[in-house]
């Protein structure tokens, strides 16, 4: 059995992957494009912002902790490798962006795609966030076997990895508040049908 890391944010990860994945799946295309009035987010938005800060996530560790070698994978994003941004009809001008700092008017316009495309790219860069932190867990469990320099980056990189499991709880819950406003169906109230 490996040694136990100083946090569990593997099985966390793993966690909420599984409930926005099967919250995902359970839409049906009108579902994940619908947006209140004057609202300028859907919940394929939410979706589509998930996928690409997991993807972003996992490069930007990887380019700023070159240190963790090459086991930990390639540091370029699926978003990249596979020119999603053209593929799907993104502004050129956005091709970077994971969704963060966009003004209302640029959100209420990106091209989500369909629903089998989107929530497959979503599982793809959450299983690849998940194999990294699994990785990362059981190479440096502890801080004990890291030089100075990577311990700092280490602890950092687990500062982050917990920021973004919050981050992806809160989507969740915006995802469910928009759901809920077209069913009239919440999850606290879903099994209630």
């Amino acid at each position: 059995m490996s040694p136990q890391a100083l946090y569990d944010v593997h099985s966390m990860f793993k966690d909420i992957h599984k409930v926005v994945i099967e919250f995902a799946q359970s839409l049906d295309e009108d579902q994940l494009y619908w947006k209140p009035k004057g609202y300028s987010t859907s919940i394929g938005f939410h979706l589509w912002h998930l996928a690409r800060e997991s993807d972003f996530l996992k490069t930007v560790i990887l380019e700023r902790t070159p240190q963790l070698g090459e086991e930990f994978g390639e540091a370029k994003e699926i978003w990249a490798k596979e020119e999603l941004a053209k593929k799907w009809g993104f502004p050129i001008e956005l091709n970077a962006t994971v969704g963060t700092g966009l003004s209302d008017e640029i959100a209420a316009t990106l091209p989500i795609p369909r629903k089998d495309e989107l929530v497959e790219y979503l599982c793809r860069s959450y299983g690849a966030l998940e194999q990294f932190v699994e990785l990362l867990d059981e190479r440096y469990p502890n801080f004990d076997n890291a030089e100075e320099e990577l311990k700092k980056k280490l602890q950092n990189i687990r500062l982050n990895l917990l920021v973004f499991l919050s981050h992806d709880c809160r989507h969740l819950g915006m995802m469910e508040c928009l759901k809920g406003l077209q069913t009239g169906f919440g999850s606290a109230t879903e099994n209630r049908k």
